[in-house]
């Protein structure tokens, strides 16, 4: 793994690498704080701190003298991660439907083209990181970077769990997707809430399934 150290403390670099390595592991899988030093050329430290860090997060459990673990989700972890969803993107919509400009459809437009894309190639980590994308244009436009933190750390949390849920995922999130941005680019306020509403459900019935399915 290359990386790059200009930007950011070694610690965050390291962070933002190791962050980068878990989308491809499964739960439960075992991580060596040096192995991943050695594997992006950086020293012991910063790559413990970042090790720690994730552990902070409750994405890395670390077991005493044997080392550190990816986190284990049960699927009511999961769901109380999409709770911080619904609390958030329905109310960040109310707020700013109206400062939604031609740009910004533009590029939500973009991330549901480039989810396509990802899921067509089996991609599941650029899948969902092109699903954060495309619900974050809204929180930028609110510009609460409280708010956009919360949210994004349950996002990335839940990233973590998605290659073991990888079959919840289809092209029918991609068509709400599209119903949703055509509700706001019409700037109706209900039909978006309805749209988006119905989004949250249909995906916590697909993550469901998946789970079920990848446990049986």
């Amino acid at each position: 793994m290359t990386i790059t150290k200009t930007n950011g403390t070694l610690s965050e670099v390291a962070y933002n690498a190791l962050k980068e390595k878990l989308l491809t592991l499964e739960s439960g899988a075992y991580l060596s704080a040096r192995q991943f030093a050695n594997e992006v050329d950086m020293s012991y430290t910063p790559v413990r701190e970042a090790f720690l860090r994730l552990q902070s997060e409750g994405t890395l459990r670390q077991v005493p003298n044997v080392g550190f673990f990816v986190a284990s989700m049960d699927i009511k972890e999961i769901l109380q991660l999409f709770q911080v969803r619904e609390c958030i993107e329905p109310f960040v919509l109310k707020e700013v439907i109206t400062r939604v400009t031609p740009s910004h459809i533009v590029l939500m437009r973009k991330y549901v083209e480039e989810q396509k894309q990802a899921l067509d190639s089996k991609d599941i980590a650029n899948y969902m990181k092109f699903d954060i994308g495309l619900h974050e244009v809204l929180l930028d436009i609110y510009d609460n970077p409280y708010l956009i933190s919360m949210y994004h750390t349950a996002r990335e949390k839940y990233m973590y769990c998605s290659n073991r849920i990888a079959l919840s995922f289809s092209s029918d999130a991609m068509e709400e997707h599209d119903n949703l941005i055509d509700a706001i680019e019409l700037n109706n306020t209900e039909v978006s809430l309805q749209m988006l509403t119905s989004h949250f459900e249909n995906a916590k019935k697909r993550i469901m399934e998946g789970f079920i399915k990848v446990t049986e």
